[in-house]
């Protein structure tokens, strides 16, 4: 229990259910259909193109880690995932 009679538990779950309400609001790990839809056009070496060469601020040219999402965006397909390399988010949007 800590001086202002809140106990380290509790601040545990809060943040633990905090983090989990804002996974939810972003909707990280949820794939539009349409997107797949429009993905599922674009041939497959050029999709692997795109997955190989996103930009990442913290390693500069790198590729997306397996467990990407996909979007609809201004008409556009938008691929939003970690990097491969480091871990950090990144974010590609297909024209």
């Amino acid at each position: 229990m800590r001086a202002d009679g809140v106990s380290e538990e509790m601040i545990a779950r809060f943040v633990a259910e905090e983090m989990e309400e804002d996974e939810l609001r972003r909707g990280k790990g949820v794939t539009e259909i349409e997107a797949l839809r429009e993905w599922r056009k674009i041939p497959e070496h050029i999709r692997k193109l795109l997955l190989a060469n996103a930009f990442c601020y913290n390693c500069g040219t790198t590729e997306f880690a397996p467990g990407y999402t996909l979007r609809i965006r201004h008409s556009c397909v938008l691929i939003e995932g970690c990097c491969a390399k480091c871990g950090a988010e990144v974010a590609r949007l297909c024209d």
